[in-house]
């Protein structure tokens, strides 16, 4: 197929990868002005069965663009030559597998958090007759923010009396499929519990289940035999995580959890914030040297898949990688766009004439950090009780399962996503630690602003990004648990990958 590639109403900027069955353009989408992911489809539509996939594709890619893990479709279509194309959100930070191949293991509670969303987004599509059928590391993509979102329903299936759904190996990547499917049994949500629970067990290990630790290359039979062995607990792992991967990944499917709802409550109920949160366990053998066989599947739909000649000198993990940042909150307060050294963004003509600082914890202080009035903008607004924390907070992980809030912290002389630029107590006509209810309350649209973000950053924020997203943090379920009851303004800038280093909200004094 030619390098060149025209499609009206789009300037296609380049190559982003290539697969045996499409190729991922990036594009701009002039109407809007945005950066786009253009995948083409190598088939034509030239017989009923491929205009079917792709209509089906499309469908249930479209009915489920809506939920904040699935990769937006914006448009779709036929070129001239009869090759069919989507138009889809462009994640720039590449595909969780890309992440697991540079970065390795995940921790325990970063992983499951993912889990946790992805498992919300296919509990949606089962609800709406979609099965997904290739669920892997390879299929979420990253998004600016840190967000993860599954991509790839064209191996969808939406089940209806009197239809054909038998599975053909073209259509699995073994590593990740369950062993029924081996057998040809009829697609059910049971098998998208598998390779959900499979993720996640690759993204605390990395590698799928069953495969050898010294990167020996299995047959598919040699695989399909392995698939039918006890689920190898992993070592470091808390107990209660272990068995709810135990319970998805079992052979049977009629010994498995039944669902993507239950899967994502049983591993939502997991209890981890005792336990090793913030580094991956250490694994006694060496990554894998080389992928397992597997059968070609389509690419993500954003960014090509690991190839051989990356990274040279340093050993290939099994399977490419997962976001070291979780999902994103996703109840936008705004963007602010920086048009020069103006002034208009500023809400503030200076520092507060009283400066004081609170520690300790949440009994003493009421904020569970220290934190200051000095030099803080968020003190100005009036009635809300801002204040600053006195250390500069950043994120890498924020996950929004139907407004409940979990996130994971990030040095931040590291690369982090978010940073938090104001905190306050909760409204008292608003008790809540549901993050979709909260930002509707004035007193924190007031506080969490574009004006009150722009007058607390630091004139190295400026140089970062000209774009800057803000959002909210209420109390997390744990927190909520032992009483704290404030609420955070957190800030991400619109950077290439969604990620960057340092504080920008770092308060003086």
């Amino acid at each position: 197929m030619s390098e060149r590639m025209e499609l009206s109403g789009y300037e296609i900027q380049g190559v982003l990868g290539r697969g045996g069955f499409a190729t991922v353009y990036r594009a701009r989408q002039l109407a809007v002005g945005r950066e786009v992911a253009l995948k083409v489809d190598s088939r034509l539509l030239s017989t009923p069965r491929d205009r079917q996939r792709f209509l089906r594709e499309v469908t249930a890619a479209g009915q489920l663009s809506g939920h904040p893990h699935v990769v937006p479709v914006y448009d779709a279509g036929v070129l001239a030559d009869n090759r069919p194309y989507m138009v889809l959100e462009l994640c720039p930070g590449g595909s969780l597998g890309d992440r697991l191949y540079r970065t390795g293991p995940l921790p325990a509670k970063e992983a499951r958090d993912i889990g946790v969303g992805l498992a919300d987004a296919v509990a949606a599509a089962h609800a709406t007759g979609v099965l997904h059928r290739d669920i892997k590391p390879g299929n979420v993509m990253v998004n600016r923010y840190g967000g993860v979102a599954l991509t790839d329903f064209g191996l969808a299936a939406m089940p209806r009396p009197g239809r054909d759904l038998s599975v053909t190996l073209e259509a699995l990547t073994p590593a990740y499929a369950p062993p029924e499917a081996f057998h040809l049994a009829e697609p059910s949500p049971a098998g998208d519990v598998y390779s959900l629970a499979a993720t996640v067990y690759a993204l605390l290990l990395g590698r799928p289940p069953h495969h050898p630790d010294d990167g020996t290359q299995l047959s598919l039979a040699e695989l399909i035999v392995r698939h039918t062995w006890p689920y190898p607990d992993l070592p470091g792992v808390p107990d209660a995580l272990n068995a709810v991967l135990r319970h998805a990944l079992a052979t049977d499917p009629a010994q498995r959890l039944s669902d993507a709802a239950a899967f994502r409550d049983a591993l939502a109920a997991v209890d981890l914030d005792s336990a090793m949160t913030t580094a991956p366990f250490q694994r006694d053998t060496p990554p894998l040297q080389d992928a397992p066989p597997r059968v070609p599947t389509p690419p993500a739909s954003t960014t090509p898949e690991p190839t051989a000649g990356r990274k040279q000198g340093r050993p290939r993990l099994l399977i490419a990688a997962v976001a070291a940042v979780a999902v994103s909150v996703s109840v936008t307060v705004g963007v602010v766009v920086y048009n020069g050294d103006n002034g208009e963004a500023s809400p503030s003509t200076g520092p507060t004439a009283s400066a004081t600082a609170t520690s300790g914890s949440a009994g003493s202080s009421g904020f569970g950090v220290a934190t200051t009035t000095a030099d803080c903008p968020a003190a100005e607004v009036d009635g809300v009780g801002g204040r600053c924390v006195a250390s500069p907070e950043c994120w890498s992980g924020i996950t929004d399962i139907s407004g409940i809030i979990t996130v994971s912290r990030a040095d931040c002389q590291t690369k982090n996503v978010w940073e938090t630029f104001a905190i306050a107590p909760l409204p008292s006509d608003g008790m809540t630690n549901n993050a979709r209810d909260l930002i509707r309350h004035p007193d924190v649209k007031a506080l969490c602003s574009q004006k009150v973000m722009a007058a607390t950053m630091t004139p190295g924020g400026r140089d970062i990004a000209s774009e800057w997203r803000t959002d909210i943090l209420p109390p997390t379920a744990s927190e909520w648990d032992k009483g704290l009851r404030v609420f955070r303004c957190v800030a991400a800038a619109e950077t290439e990958d969604g990620q960057k280093t340092g504080s920008q909200f770092a308060v003086s004094g």
